[in-house]
């Protein structure tokens, strides 16, 4: 089971830490490129203030300019060095983190999926993701901001102590008038990474319905809304600018206002002669050095804050537990599943494939099923039938362990399913969902999910049992066609025969059928199911039926309704219950 990085539970400071302490060598290696090059600019005001006394007299010293400009020339290459390790780590921790948030998405219940909006969680991977690559420069720009002030301070200090009390003062009170905006601007960025998170969903809709939106002249309609979200995320943005604005403002107004302070004051010491020019100069250069380096890491303080605002976005999706395994408290029968063979044409003896056992559920406090029990046999057909919402798909949706009962137990071949590793179910299982759906990329790619090392024959023997071999073979690039994004290039019809053929190709003992033949005609519906009971071999099959035809050719039919099972026997045995009598009268037959 894939767990949740530690940064994700962490307080927000320490999660930032997790993400750089992964990159702890390249950051170090980073952070001495720097201190090298805080160093060579430190040693140019000491230069430039042994230059400006000989000037005075007409004698300047060629040397000492030439190793000036072979300082400045070894600080340029070690920042740009420094830098770009730093944005490399930057680069890195961004796709580790879209891959931790892939592998914990992929992995998250079905029920939070349902629960959650499609565009949101592409936000979340994509956008706020993507704002943590500016992490590692900020903490670049703090240390080079750092290591210039100390450095400097140090050299100031043994010019002229006063100077350096100017110098501090100034900038603990620049510091401290802006430091109250770094926690607005934190809030702004969650705040518009939220909304981007809207705006993505909002367009996704919109994109994903593009045809029902058209038909319906709502295109303006939908511009708006989508537009809402876009203009809160302008607003946050804003905010964020105008906060960062503000606070680098009052900062560099303290910075100036040591310059002025160093002006007048050392100043007047120059023209009493109690400061010689020369370490005038120095000291002034000093803080012409440092001001830079220092407004850079407020500056990487500030990003840092909208690094923590979007990381706080991303971890909300990453603090939610995914499935897996070990299996649930409730069961302690300690089998390991892992050691379980796959069985290739039975079972235990005398158990049955699949039991439902006095089972009850509830999507949060809506009862879908009440105390419903019913077996499959090992190589046999059972139609599951009822009208809509007597909970057919959810029996499904349980079987795959996409849901746990709220009470009750399902068992596969005896076992409660809550005790077997979740792999090794579903790899028992093949499921042809309702909405037939189909991922976006080739034919191929569709077919492959069910089972990769499938080889080209197989391929075509399960689209010749979905009967649809002979259109793709028609197709210019046959297996290879694409099929676009949720299968558009397709007809329904072609895209439930494809899932169908995709539900065929899985090593499955037990294939789960959500009316697998709504979208085909006549003539399709009797030749798929023909060739479906022909190809199922050992397997078992369970069919939400939807047309009679499927019914009567079941070995077992279960009848649902309002939550609970009715009814269950073959074709003949259940025709003079009135239950299932109104049933085919009124909803298969019609349809």
């Amino acid at each position: 089971m894939l767990m949740v990085p530690a940064e994700s539970v962490a307080a927000p400071e320490q999660r930032m830490l997790n993400l750089l302490r992964l990159h702890w060598v390249s950051i170090a290696m980073s952070v001495l490129m720097l201190g090298v090059a805080t160093a060579l600019t430190l040693l140019q005001p000491l230069l430039v203030g042994r230059l400006v006394d000989p000037a005075r007299v007409g004698s300047p010293d060629s040397k000492l300019a030439i190793l000036l400009v072979s300082l400045l020339v070894g600080q340029l290459l070690a920042e740009a060095l420094g830098h770009y390790w730093l944005a490399r780590v930057g680069e890195k921790i961004v796709l580790r983190l879209r891959a931790v948030f892939t592998a914990h998405v992929v992995r998250l219940p079905i029920g939070l999926l349902d629960g959650s909006r499609t565009g949101t969680l592409l936000a979340r991977g994509t956008s706020d993701a993507g704002l943590l690559r500016e992490l590692p420069r900020a903490v670049g720009d703090v240390v080079f901001g750092v290591l210039t002030l100390l450095g400097a301070g140090v050299f100031m200090l043994t010019i002229d102590a006063l100077t350096v009390g100017i110098v501090v003062a100034a900038m603990g009170v620049a510091f401290a008038a802006g430091s109250p905006f770094l926690a607005r601007i934190q809030r702004a960025a969650l705040n518009c990474q939220v909304a981007v998170g809207d705006y993505t969903a909002g367009l996704e809709r919109a994109l994903g319905a593009a045809r029902t939106v058209k038909l319906y002249g709502a295109e303006d309609r939908e511009a708006k809304s989508i537009g809402g979200s876009a203009h809160a995320a302008y607003e946050a943005g804003v905010r964020i600018a105008s906060s960062t604005a503000t606070s680098i403002a009052i900062f560099r107004l303290g910075l100036t206002g040591s310059f002025v302070a160093i002006m007048i004051v050392d100043g007047h010491r120059v023209a009493d002669g109690s400061l010689p020019v020369g370490q005038f100069v120095s000291l002034l250069a000093f803080a012409v050095y440092a001001v830079f380096p220092v407004t850079a890491a407020f500056i990487a303080f500030a990003n840092v804050r909208i690094a923590a605002g979007a990381h706080q976005h991303l971890v909300a999706t990453l603090r939610e537990l995914p499935e897996g395994d070990p299996p649930s408290p409730a069961v302690s029968d300690g089998v390991d599943q892992l050691s379980a063979p796959r069985l290739a044409g039975g079972g235990q003896s005398g158990a049955p494939l699949v039991e439902f056992d006095h089972v009850s559920f509830s999507y949060g406090s809506d009862p879908v099923l009440d105390d419903v029990s019913f077996a499959l046999l090992h190589n046999q057909t059972t139609a599951l039938i009822g009208p809509s919402g007597a909970g057919k798909s959810t029996i499904l949706a349980l079987l795959c362990r996409f849901y746990d009962p709220s009470a009750g137990t399902v068992r596969w071949q005896g076992r409660d399913l809550r005790s077997m590793r979740l792999n090794d179910l579903r790899g028992r299982l093949g499921l042809l969902e309702q909405d037939a759906p189909v991922l976006h990329g080739t034919i191929r790619d569709n077919l492959l999910i069910a089972d990769p090392d499938a080889g080209e024959a197989d391929l075509w023997r399960v689209l010749e049992q979905a009967n649809i071999a002979d259109e793709i073979a028609r197709l210019p690039e046959r297996l290879d066609t694409p099929v676009f994004e949720r299968g558009r290039s397709l007809s329904g019809g072609q895209r439930q025969r494809l899932a169908l053929a995709r539900a065929l190709l899985s090593r499955s003992q037990l294939i789960l059928m959500d009316e697998p033949t709504a979208h085909l005609d006549r003539a399709n519906e009797y030749d798929v199911m023909t060739n479906l009971l022909q190809a199922r071999g050992s397997r078992s099959l369970l069919v939400v039926a939807h047309r009679l035809s499927t019914v009567t050719n079941a070995d077992q039919i279960l009848v649902l309704r309002q939550g609970r099972i009715h009814a269950i026997g073959t074709h003949t045995e259940l025709l003079g219950m009135p239950v299932y009598r109104e049933l085919i009268e009124h909803e298969l037959a019609r349809q």
